[in-house]
């Protein structure tokens, strides 16, 4: 049987990535912030409510991004772990994945803390599950995708090309060209 060598492990952006994006302008002038909205509000409460009810009503009305779910099945067929890792909350995911029948090996959601771009929850289970980090990528749309890879020293593959990445793609169909086998 055929093995892959690369990647064994994929983690996943959601926004962008998997289903398409937020409209993050709006959010950021709703909440009245500049910049990075988590970063923003963290410490506000009533900010993060609006936030959460607006990823929800997102979640349940948002369409896959071309390929996600073919891709998705493509790589666990063949072996490969996927983690999806966002700075949305848990129940916006709980959603998408239950609409749209999407199964991940893990999931890191900014309930869990240390959210992108830190590379802790990166980390935290590549060492799980004993892989070296050569060995594993992370796939999204944004900065926060490419400086989480980059902080957990392993491989960024992003689509569209806003920043410096490892690969660029066109949609995530095109991930499936750098799968390397034994």
């Amino acid at each position: 049987m055929t093995k892959v060598t690369f990647p064994k492990l994929v983690f996943f952006d959601l926004d962008g990535t998997i289903i398409e994006p937020m409209d993050f302008n709006k959010i950021r002038s709703l909440l009245g912030v500049k910049g990075p909205i988590l970063e923003s509000i963290i410490d506000d409460f009533e900010k993060l409510k609006i936030l959460k009810s607006f990823e929800i009503e997102h979640a349940k009305n948002a369409k896959l991004m071309p390929h996600s779910d073919f891709v998705l099945n493509y790589l666990k067929n063949l072996g490969v772990v996927c983690v999806l890792i966002t700075r949305n909350c848990i129940d916006s995911v709980r959603i998408v994945c239950k609409r749209f029948k999407l199964k991940f090996d893990e999931i890191v959601t900014r309930e869990m803390g240390h959210f992108k771009p830190s590379p802790y929850h990166v980390k935290r289970i590549i060492n799980k599950w004993g892989f070296d980090r050569k060995n594993c990528l992370i796939v999204g749309d944004h900065e926060f995708d490419v400086l989480t890879g980059i902080n957990a020293g392993i491989k960024t593959a992003l689509i569209g090309n806003d920043c410096k990445a490892d690969i660029y793609l066109k949609t995530l169909k095109d991930l499936l060209k750098y799968v390397v086998f034994e």
